[in-house]
């Protein structure tokens, strides 16, 4: 009995299915792949942010796969922060759906857009510069700072004791408590909108 045009369809796509998988399994990257020993995976790779497996939320917008995102409305059961879901910009514009820590943060300081990818130490120069000058035109904002904080600051430099934290909103950066900052594990606007730890 001669094949429909359907039948014949069907075949031919399992035939080209049959050869693409005959060529994947035959493939030198493939049994190289086999042949790696697990030992040698660098484990590093698999703490990269946005490394992740891409879904749509109901609003359309991207969501990520974030570090402690089971934390979303909770607090963190070390450092007490809580956690919730934001809808920010990633680097390339796009809207994503992400779970970041609320810092408590001493200061606030906004990023201008051509540093957005820059080196940290780049961007914390810059955050330096923002507070110095905010206590400059505000002199009691400094009262929350000791003595050789307030140097420290005057000098262009990151206060002890303290930390710029990338916030998921994209060029914000907050000054935070090093301590808990540390003992806080998240995904933070670095991975979102920042490049990445290559832009470290």
């Amino acid at each position: 009995m001669a094949k429909s045009s359907g039948e014949w369809r069907n075949a031919t796509m399992m035939e080209f299915a049959s050869e693409i998988g005959k060529t994947m399994a035959e493939s030198k990257l493939s049994e190289l792949a086999k042949e790696v020993p697990s030992s040698r995976l660098d484990l590093k790779e698999l703490d990269k942010p946005l490394q992740f497996d891409r879904g749509e939320s109901n609003d359309n917008t991207n969501k990520f796969t974030m570090k402690n995102q089971g934390l979303e409305g909770k607090e963190h059961p070390i450092t007490n922060v809580p956690f919730e879901k934001k809808s920010v910009e990633d680097h390339n514009g796009q809207m994503i759906d992400v779970v970041v820590p609320k810092f408590d943060s001493t200061f606030d300081a906004q990023l201008p857009e051509n540093l957005y990818e820059a080196t940290d130490k780049n961007q914390f120069n810059e955050c330096n510069k923002q507070l110095k000058e905010k206590i400059e035109k505000q002199p009691e904002f400094g009262s929350k700072f000791s003595k050789e904080q307030l140097e420290q600051i005057m000098d262009g430099e990151m206060p002890d004791g303290y930390t710029w934290h990338h916030d998921a909103e994209k060029g914000k950066m907050q000054l935070v408590d090093s301590t808990i900052h540390a003992k806080t594990g998240h995904t933070g606007g670095k991975a979102i909108w920042g490049g990445g730890s290559e832009n470290r």
